[in-house]
């Protein structure tokens, strides 16, 4: 049952680095206290069972339903990014798979060192690797949390601190626990509609949720969602098209390359949560979800003109052409005529020339103003546990489950070619299925534990738990077009593969899977009334890489009814996944001596291992907290600050040349495809890092007379310190966005106020200055400068039971400081990609609440 009691939502803000309208405790009937406050019981930190985040010996941020719905967006990625000022996520456009499933950060660390659990359940990976991750998220490979809807859920809690020791690989930065309604009758229903200012990106969402009773003794609840968003553009055109354009072309798209957000189709998410009794002292229960999604957006333009591999061909006479394929038998006759440019004009007459000569053929024919790939994916995600829990004889509380989710991405483009395809000339296919992607995790888990009387002031509470786990990372071939080679248009120096996003080819397509069990020990306990201590340790061991054995230790003092020091210090670690470890991944070139294959592969692989390579190690780092909880009388103050160092980090190399000596002393060995291979790149552990920062919240009540209202300050400092590097691997551009791509700096504040049936908030957000290089191209760096936004929202209970609010997120319509010129003429990037707060500028939105019973 959920249950909201204004005289904790202060308490909760505080604990919370978050920016509420309103906040919401939840607990069982146990937790209530003497005095008559209910404290938030929370899941994620510790293990003893009446744990609430006000005495938490590390940080724990609890966001209620009531915030989450609140909060004018629905994406959980945004909403998080809202609430918890050192979680960031970027828009991603023009990133590959990263469009498609956008990689996040807390404590300014990559996607996949934070923890995802669901219902204190480890929650399976996303199919996707992040190969472009704007710097810090590169080659990251995380959850998916945007499958989530956040309707389904009770309360979200955030652990701001490593916790290795107590829950396993990727909890570096901190641990994220999504807990689900368990509500057994009533319901509630969601419409909203948004827009931007400027007229695009609308997004309709519509969400549900009911509670069920699962017999007299039980509870089913259910919750889903739909959502579609229209696509963004902030492009201005760029200036080699604009070239074209004013040259006569009237085929070039306006303007030829998007960068806006994505569009998202048929986004479906459906939730249930179960739970019933079995007998006086156990419960079986089981949640569980799936999800799909398609997800859409652009890449760079292809000029017709100048694209290698597709359009530019040899200069002739000193002066440039389009490329015209061969199309004899062997691609020697030597007939075709070459297609001269002058003035940015291609030859009206030597187009018709080629297009009439049924052995020659230039893409110009089929796209004469160019063309711009569109890619994008269709995601699927179903996970599903099952478990039973109770008290066993002697007060041993036991927790036995299992859990399995899968995640697949199926990559699909269109408006683009494969360039060896030219032989159908301007029937030549435009859409390509270059493949997918498939993560798969199965997590058993059995778990005891028991508070012990041991003459302390309290008791010590003891856990002991067991966790076997199971992970696949399976890659699969795309359709025959996207990967089809033509040796005699290879050797002409046509492109290979779906252009954008060559497919893989059948022989690197398979599946890898790896084990891995652990065993842990969690003490805490009261020494004296004022003195809390709390104690870690973990063994954990991988198949392929070994084991790993971690700690950590606890500490509040509670100087005083007001005041309370608390820290923890911890070793933690994050294993190399399975898609990281065996990844394969080819891209076909003709060079100098022939068609050529240049290959991504698995550390372990002969090839890599001769250039270097060594088996990938875990991550391995040493988290301390330290601050303190401060209760002033006119407002709450929580102060915590944070370092985490993270040794060797998880990277990938460069490309490295195959020389002849490799090959032949590899065929030795018996590699029989190393002469396929031209250079190969590898994952590595290849850098050091330290972040250090200082989260602030100060929550206070103020008297404007009728009603009742809060203000809310929340503010994150953090820096990033590059301690260790391979400069082949990580250069001095990765270096200034692993410093500087996030702002240093972030504060806002919220003030919230609820006077009869109207409820109204405003916020002020500011973002310091940030690094971006647009298109990764270091030439058009810039440090951007720092922005204030303003948010504000307005909602009427127009019954008991219909709410209706009207609200806007970034009122004030502010947009990131522009690119530089370079960018600007280059690709058509008006507005930094990787800006903390979006650069779509303002969104307004309608939104509608029925709650029935």
């Amino acid at each position: 049952m959920t249950i909201i009691n204004p005289s904790s939502v202060r308490l909760a803000v505080a604990a919370a680095l978050a920016l509420p309208v309103a906040s919401t405790a939840t607990a069982d009937e146990d937790s209530v206290q003497a005095n008559g406050e209910i404290e938030e019981v929370i899941v994620v930190g510790s293990r003893r069972q009446d744990r609430s985040a006000a005495d938490s010996p590390v940080p724990v941020d609890v966001i209620g339903s009531e915030e989450l719905r609140n909060l004018g967006d629905v994406d959980m990625d945004s909403l998080l990014a809202a609430v918890v000022p050192s979680y960031n996520v970027d828009t991603q456009p023009i990133s590959d798979a990263a469009t498609v499933m956008r990689p996040a950060s807390l404590r300014s660390l990559p996607s996949d060192a934070t923890l995802i659990l669901v219902n204190g359940k480890r929650r399976h990976r996303g199919a996707v690797i992040s190969w472009l991750g704007g710097g810090i998220s590169d080659g990251a490979h995380g959850p998916d949390v945007s499958a989530i809807p956040a309707i389904a859920l009770d309360r979200v809690e955030v652990l701001r601190d490593g916790a290795s020791a107590q829950y396993g690989s990727d909890a570096i930065a901190g641990v994220i626990n999504f807990v689900l309604r368990e509500d057994d009758r009533d319901g509630s229903m969601e419409a909203r509609w948004g827009q931007y200012y400027e007229g695009d990106g609308s997004s309709v969402t519509v969400a549900g949720n009911i509670g069920l009773p699962l017999t007299a003794a039980g509870f089913l609840n259910l919750s889903g969602e739909f959502r579609q968003a229209d696509a963004t553009s902030r492009s201005i055109q760029r200036a080699d098209a604009q070239g074209l354009i004013d040259a006569g072309n009237t085929a070039v798209r306006q303007p030829a390359q998007i960068w806006g957000s994505p569009e998202v189709r048929d986004d479906f998410k459906l939730f249930a949560n179960a739970g019933i009794e079995v007998g006086a002292d156990s419960e079986l229960y089981a949640f569980g979800n799936w999800a799909q999604r398609t997800v859409e957006g652009g890449f760079f333009f292809r000029n017709p003109h100048t694209r290698g591999g597709v359009f530019a061909g040899p200069e002739v006479d000193g002066g440039p052409t389009v490329k015209v394929a061969d199309l004899s038998s062997d691609g020697t006759s030597g007939n075709c005529p070459a297609i001269p440019i002058a003035n940015n004009v291609a030859d009206a007459a030597a187009i018709a020339a080629v297009a009439a000569d049924p052995n020659c053929f230039s893409f110009i024919e089929r796209f004469p103003g160019g063309f711009t790939p569109q890619f994008g994916g269709d995601v699927t995600d179903f996970g599903f546990a099952v478990g039973l829990r109770g008290n066993l004889a002697n007060d041993w509380f036991y927790d036995l489950s299992v859990a399995t989710g899968t995640s697949k991405v199926e990559h699909f483009m269109h408006n683009t070619i494969n360039p060896q395809l030219a032989r159908q000339g301007v029937n030549i296919p435009t859409t390509y299925f270059p493949g997918s992607y498939t993560e798969s995790d199965t997590v058993f888990d059995a778990n005891i534990s028991k508070p012990l009387e041991i003459g302390l002031p309290g008791p010590l509470y003891l856990a002991l738990g067991f966790e076997s786990r199971t992970e696949s990372f399976e890659r699969g071939a795309g359709d025959a077009n996207s990967h089809l080679v033509n040796e005699p248009l290879a050797r002409q120096g046509f492109g290979v593969g779906s252009n954008g996003f060559p497919g893989l080819p059948p022989r690197h397509a398979g599946d890898e899977s790896r084990s891995s069990y652990a065993a842990y020990v969690d003490v805490e306990t009261n020494l004296t009334e004022a003195l809390l201590l709390g104690g870690a340790v973990r063994f954990e061991d991988y198949e392929d890489f070994g084991d790993t054995f971690d700690g950590k230790f606890t500490l509040r003092y509670q100087f005083t009814d007001a005041l309370a020091v608390r820290g923890a210090i911890s070793t933690g670690f994050r294993a190399p996944t399975v898609g990281q470890s065996t990844v394969r991944n080819v891209s076909t070139v003709f060079g100098a001596t022939g068609l050529e294959d240049r290959v991504t592969l698995p550390p372990t692989h002969p090839i890599s291992v001769r250039k270097g390579a060594v088996p990938l190690q875990p991550e391995e780092s040493v988290n301390t907290t330290a601050g303190l909880v401060w209760d002033i009388g006119l407002a709450n103050v929580t102060l915590d600050y944070y370092s985490i160092a993270v040794e060797k980090r998880i990277a990938q190399s460069s490309t490295l040349a195959l020389t002849g000596d490799d090959i032949a002393a590899l065929l030795a060995q018996g590699v029989s495809d190393a002469s396929s291979f031209a250079s190969v790149r590898f994952f590595t552990n290849d850098f050091d890092t330290t972040n250090r920062g200082v989260d602030l919240v100060v929550t206070a009540p103020v008297d404007l007379g009728a009603g009742d209202t809060t203000l809310v300050i929340a503010a994150n400092r953090n820096d990033t310190n590059v301690d260790r590097r391979n400069p082949d691997v990580i250069g001095d551009d990765r270096v200034q966005r692993l410093r500087s791509a996030l702002p240093h700096n972030r504060i806002s504040i919220t003030l919230s106020h609820l006077a009869g049936d109207w409820r109204f908030l405003g916020r002020v957000r500011r973002y310091g200055e940030f690094y971006g290089a647009p298109a990764d191209v270091e030439s058009w760096e810039r440090t951007y400068e720092p922005r204030f936004l303003l948010d504000a929202e307005a909602a009427y209970s127009a019954s008991e039971t219909v709410t209706v609010v009207v609200g806007a997120q970034n009122l004030l319509d502010k947009y990131p400081q522009k690119t530089t010129e370079g960018a600007q003429d280059g690709v058509g990037m008006l507005y930094p990609e990787n800006s903390p707060y979006g650069f779509n500028g303002g969104f307004y939105y309608l939104r509608a609440i029925w709650d029935f019973d």
